[in-house]
């Protein structure tokens, strides 16, 4: 028996052959459209996160530089001060500073040496010594405390005097404080407290021109005061009935006071008026070396007699303050 072989149809083993190879191209192309999505995202987020971190870079950059930028700004320490507790030995009078950072010390009367610098100011907020400040100066140890500053004022004295840091903050009062917060001598090496503005012009007290002084004036037992420039003053309020006085000649004296005598017209008592005076007495100010219990941030006029002296300055309600 004749044994018959399959044959091969080659026309249609070419086609299959043919749509093999057309499948494996599409795969290859697909896998390679998808390798190529992925490694474009995988860059994208990679480019995204350097531009992330360049723009926190610059940021953190950015505020780190301004946390310690100078601030060369006088316009709110840009004047004087005082200072506030004499130390045994200490000799400084006053300091002031100027808007364009010049600064001048002065010393008392048993030292006359002046002192010139120039000072640079950056912001500040580091812990330092001060005092507890109650009053324009202090005539005894005054209670110690740490202040939060506000500024450092760095001052380079001229003609080899070294370099010294004074650290600035403002009171609840609004009188700005520079402390070198240095521990000395059982208080505070140098505090100095700002010098409140008057506006008395003692020299044309004394000359007899009371323009700087002229209005109105009451004192804590509603005594009115009212002043006129050429000297003449009208007493009314808690009086059964108004006086009239009229201001006579003054002096300045070493303290930056002036005391002006005065008498009432028509007098009511001859006999114990003769003495009778004013101490006027600007903000910032204080009997050296004599009690105050006024308020020394304000001008004040205080009425004194040849009994009393200086001794009305402890009588805070006798003090008369300008009320226009």
């Amino acid at each position: 028996m004749n044994e018959h072989k399959k044959g091969v149809n080659v026309p249609l083993f070419s086609a299959i052959f043919g749509l093999i190879a057309l499948a494996v191209i599409i795969v290859l192309v697909i896998v390679h459209s998808l390798s190529s999505v992925g490694a474009t995202k995988t860059s994208k987020v990679a480019n995204t996160l350097i531009s992330s971190t360049r723009v926190s870079s610059q940021k953190a950059s950015s505020s780190n530089s301004s946390s310690v930028t100078s601030v060369n700004d006088f316009s709110k320490w840009e004047t004087s001060y005082s200072f506030y507790y004499l130390k045994s030995g200490d000799t400084q009078s006053s300091l002031t500073i100027s808007q364009d950072g010049e600064v001048t010390q002065t010393q008392n009367s048993s030292d006359d040496r002046v002192f010139t610098g120039t000072a640079s100011i950056s912001q500040d907020n580091e812990s330092v010594l001060s005092y507890v400040i109650d009053s324009q100066k202090s005539l005894t140890m005054p209670e110690q405390k740490t202040v939060k500053a506000d500024v450092k004022i760095h001052v380079t004295w001229y003609n080899g005097g070294g370099t010294q840091d004074y650290y600035g903050y403002q009171t609840y009062t609004g009188h700005y404080v520079l402390t070198d917060g240095v521990a000395r001598a059982g208080g505070v090496d140098e505090v100095w407290l700002s010098v409140a503005k008057s506006g008395m012009n003692l020299s044309q007290i004394a000359a007899g021109d009371y323009s700087s002084v002229a209005g109105t004036w009451k004192n804590g037992n509603d005594t009115i005061l009212t002043i006129s420039e050429d000297g003449s003053l009208v007493f009314s309020g808690d009086h059964s009935r108004t006086q009239y006085g009229k201001l006579a000649t003054g002096d300045v004296l070493s303290d930056n006071i002036v005391c002006v005598s005065f008498g009432f017209t028509p007098d009511p008592n001859p006999a114990i008026s003769q003495g009778w005076a004013f101490f006027f007495t600007p903000a910032g100010v204080s009997p050296v070396g004599k009690t105050d219990r006024t308020d020394s941030t304000q001008d004040r006029i205080l009425q004194t007699s040849t009994g009393e002296g200086w001794s009305v300055f402890e009588e805070p309600s006798d003090a008369f303050y300008r009320t226009n």
